[in-house]
């Protein structure tokens, strides 16, 4: 929604409860669909300004506080909605963002769009669950490319990563079970190329481990709870970096536990084989798998997978000449920074949310491995190596937040989302 919107005359005013009720429901909405808290809250405070009113927001990942006051009045509305459930699904961000863009362009009324809210829940996803599979199994795939993997550890991360999905896919239908979904992945993604090195093949597990588990490692929730702290955030962040702690513990648990079981057995670790890189055509297939598959697990509307892969493209692109001249934290900068600029612009230009052009390209840049990593060697007793890598990763994590808000001071987007 732009910002340029003048506010409503006095005759079109809409009655304070009844905009809070779609206050409430349009945040509690893109809550759950993975906006950033700083975003929401001057969504809120925009739309009820068009309105006529004043608005206070509260938003957290887990929930939303909404007061609405008229003016020259002291008496406030006030409103709180409770989120359980929440992930990135940029199919619905763009959807609400084309409600209340009709709204204020009162192409619709409050009363319609409200409708068209409830109705969401019902819409199909734009991609089936084998194809949200497939996708899962290309990321993997594509990241034991680039973590350079040879054609076995690429096969293997791929079907790892199936099998990931599709255990995922079952525990999650328990509510309660659903939190076991990061443990559940580190132990299969340890255990399948354990189990192969045990027989005699030779397969780089830490590869294959880390590749297996890269949709899993919450590096996009630690950079956005960054980017809210540094938008003074401070609760809505402090959540987030806590969120993404849990979910590396929880993956890191179930790899501790596969390493536990091999102690049991008195098996020894098998050395890793030298890496053997693949060419840089195998390079460029690991970018358009990778991209097309972030766009598919974050439902980007199917229109706009060119859009995902020109982003996924310029981050990797970026990247590559950065690090051969710069070092990491740096190189992510800039690559950032190139990122969010490119998705402005297009956002600006297409009228649609940066976030949608945004997400692809970063999902390649975010330090989630280097926290993974930093771990793993905590685990092993290599401290001094987990320190260095954890604060690579803070580095790294900060560069991505300073390139976002550098983008976004220098072209600023058009619209709030």
């Amino acid at each position: 929604m732009s910002p340029s919107i003048p506010p409503r005359g006095p005759e079109e005013k809409l009655p304070p409860a009844e905009l809070a009720d779609y206050l409430l429901e349009i945040g509690g909405t893109l809550v759950a669909y993975g906006c950033p808290s700083y975003r929401l809250e001057e969504v809120i405070r925009v739309v009820a300004e068009i309105e006529g009113y004043t608005a206070q927001a509260f938003a957290i990942p887990t929930g939303l506080f909404l007061s609405l006051t008229a003016p020259g009045q002291s008496t406030a509305v006030l409103r709180m909605i409770r989120v359980k459930e929440w992930g990135t699904n940029l199919d619905r961000l763009v959807l609400v963002d084309t409600i209340f863009n009709d709204v204020a362009s009162d192409r619709i009324t409050i009363k319609e769009a409200r409708k068209r809210l409830l109705d969401l829940d019902k819409r199909p996803p734009p991609y089936s669950r084998a194809l949200t599979w497939t996708a899962l199994a290309a990321v993997s795939a594509a990241a034991a490319v680039f973590f350079r993997g040879g054609p076995l550890e690429v096969v293997v991360a791929a079907a790892t990563g199936i099998l990931i999905a599709l255990l995922a896919s079952i525990i999650g239908k328990n509510p309660k079970g659903r939190f076991l979904v990061d443990f559940t992945g580190g132990l299969v993604a340890a255990l399948v190329p354990w189990t192969l090195a045990a027989i005699g093949v030779d397969v780089s597990q830490q590869g294959v481990v880390l590749s297996s588990v890269i949709a899993l490692v919450p590096g996009m929730t630690l950079t956005t709870g960054l980017a809210e702290l540094a938008q003074k955030n401070l609760v809505s962040g402090a959540a987030r970096l806590m969120e993404a702690l849990v979910g590396f513990l929880s993956i890191l648990f179930g790899i501790a536990l596969a390493i536990g079981i091999e102690h049991i057995i008195g098996v020894e670790p098998i050395p890793p084989p030298t890496p053997r890189a693949l060419s840089l055509p195998f390079q460029a297939l690991a970018l358009i798998a990778s991209s097309i598959g972030i766009a598919v697990v974050f439902a980007v509307p199917r229109r706009y997978l060119g859009a995902a892969l020109a982003s996924g493209a310029i981050g990797y692109i970026a990247t590559a000449l950065g690090t051969r001249y710069l070092p990491g934290h740096v190189s992510a900068f800039a690559a950032a920074l190139a990122v969010c600029l490119f998705a402005n612009g297009l956002a600006r230009a297409t009228d649609r949310p940066a976030q949608l052009y945004q997400l692809p390209g970063m999902m390649l840049l975010v330090p989630g491995s280097f926290g993974f990593l930093s771990l793993d060697d905590f685990l092993r007793g290599d401290f001094l190596n987990g320190a260095a890598k954890g604060f690579s990763m803070l580095l790294i994590a900060g560069a991505l937040v300073t390139g976002i808000l550098l983008a976004n001071a220098v072209l600023p987007p058009k619209k709030l989302l």
